[in-house]
């Protein structure tokens, strides 16, 4: 039982994880059975492609029971911090500032 001074989560678990957890993760926090929310990713799959997409992204950005942050915050930690990124950044910032500028 939940008390008032925890909040609900949407996270992946380890538990009930068939690939990345992400299916049991949203069961989980809507409360119902994970096999559904499967069957309508498979549905969105099948139907479009959709459902592949859906997966990959809710992996990227939904964190793991007990991580403090998500794949993807990671990712962008770990580009921050890396000088080729930070002068890719620089770079492009410097060519926008250029063609911005009015010409004579």
């Amino acid at each position: 039982m939940e008390t008032q001074n925890s909040t609900k989560q949407l996270r992946r678990t380890r538990d009930g994880k068939m690939i990345a957890g992400v299916c049991s993760g949203v069961g989980r926090y809507l409360g119902i059975d994970p096999n559904l929310v499967r069957l309508g990713l498979g549905v969105f799959t099948l139907f479009g492609g959709a459902g592949i997409a859906l997966y990959i992204i809710a992996w990227l950005v939904m964190p793991e029971d007990g991580a403090e942050s998500s794949v993807a915050e990671d990712l962008f930690q770990k580009a921050k911090e890396s000088p080729t990124v930070q002068d890719a950044t620089q770079k492009a910032k410097d060519t926008f500032a250029n063609t911005t500028k009015p010409r004579p």
